[in-house]
């Protein structure tokens, strides 16, 4: 068998790479998921691979990393976020597999990418392993109940006395947890596109210690507004009329996550955003809210303040460039990391 590995070209190859995602990875793999996700990025058009077997001429399996902007110590830099791997089952040898991820990592040498990180599966992460890449963090789902007419009924196994019981236990659900006490804020669901006032707040935040993602409004329209995977809502937090921060969620009931949370380091007023958000989705119909966070992430006391609990974790995969002056210890201690900042 053998496998040849060659960059991708995002045109002549486009149909091709849209049909090996959709076999392998997700049926909102189409047309317009790709032209928004690997031609239309603010911070660059991503960059993909494939490989092929060189006696069938077949494509067999493919990969992509997508540029994301980053500051660190206030400094702007490029790094690359991993996502859409995948390998025809017959070829699912760890050869393959270690030939194409090689290539992926290859490109943080090339530059301009400072540093790389990736979510991987278990599978994945034994290739990471194979490559002496060891899990550098926990990708940790908290989840904060609203409803509980589900459990109750598999409980009392009467869908009327769940409903009855329900009334008295979503009561005492919505008032669990820490709400913040943010003084002179008012929040609001945002409408329309986002304006210049986030990008104000962004570069306002840039000197916070540690890495954290470049948000500009052209950044936030095009990761939440413009998703053709998902509908996203934002819900903004403002003191005097100025933007002090917002958080984003998924508005679909079956499956609501909260995505991204930005704002200045005032713990009521991070607790006021999650409540806010909690709420909304709330009245939407939600039976759960979850998240996602690195298990280092500087706001977990407050995840757990404000009613999440911790549930399951996945692993984190990341690696700086050798000359970078990024060090291990930054990602591990303060890095925020939250479910907007994976492509996966």
């Amino acid at each position: 068998m053998s496998i040849r590995i060659r960059r991708a070209n995002l045109q002549s190859d486009r149909l091709a790479l849209i049909d090996l995602f959709r076999r392998h990875l997700a049926l909102s793999s189409d047309a317009r998921r790709f032209d928004w996700l690997y031609c239309n990025g603010p911070q660059g058009a991503a960059r993909a691979w494939l490989a092929v077997d060189a006696a069938e001429d077949a494509i067999i399996g493919g990969a992509a990393a997508f540029p994301r902007k980053v500051y660190f110590q206030g400094r702007e830099t490029t790094a690359m976020v991993l996502g859409d791997f995948c390998i025809d089952e017959e070829y699912r040898s760890l050869g393959p597999s270690l030939q194409l991820q090689r290539a992926c990592l290859g490109a943080v040498a090339e530059g301009p990418f400072e540093f790389f990180y990736d979510f991987p599966s278990t599978s994945m992460m034994a290739i990471y392993n194979r490559l002496g890449i060891p899990q550098t963090d926990q990708f940790v789902r908290w989840a904060k109940p609203l409803r509980a007419e589900r459990k109750l009924e598999s409980l009392v196994h009467s869908k009327t006395l769940a409903r009855g019981l329900g009334v008295v236990a979503n009561t005492a659900l919505a008032w669990r947890g820490w709400k913040g006490s943010a003084s002179g804020c008012t929040f609001e669901l945002h409408t329309g596109p986002c304006q210049e006032e986030f990008s104000i707040l962004d570069a306002e935040l840039r000197l916070q210690p540690g890495i954290r993602a470049v948000r500009t409004a052209e950044f936030v329209n095009w990761r939440y507004l413009e998703n053709p995977t998902a509908r996203h809502e934002i819900l903004a937090a403002r003191k005097r009329r100025k933007l002090a921060g917002y958080v984003v969620f998924t508005a679909d009931v079956e499956a609501p996550w909260i995505v991204d949370l930005c704002c200045v380091q005032e713990p009521a007023l991070i607790a006021g955003l999650l409540a806010a958000a909690v709420d909304r989705l709330r009245r939407l119909g939600a039976e759960t809210v979850n998240l996602n966070a690195g298990e280092s992430h500087p706001w977990r006391g407050i995840f757990k303040r404000a009613g999440f609990r911790a549930r399951e974790s996945s692993p984190v995969v990341d690696r700086a460039r050798d000359t970078a002056s990024i060090s291990e210890v930054e990602f591990r201690t303060n890095w925020p990391i939250m479910r907007g900042d994976r492509e996966s």
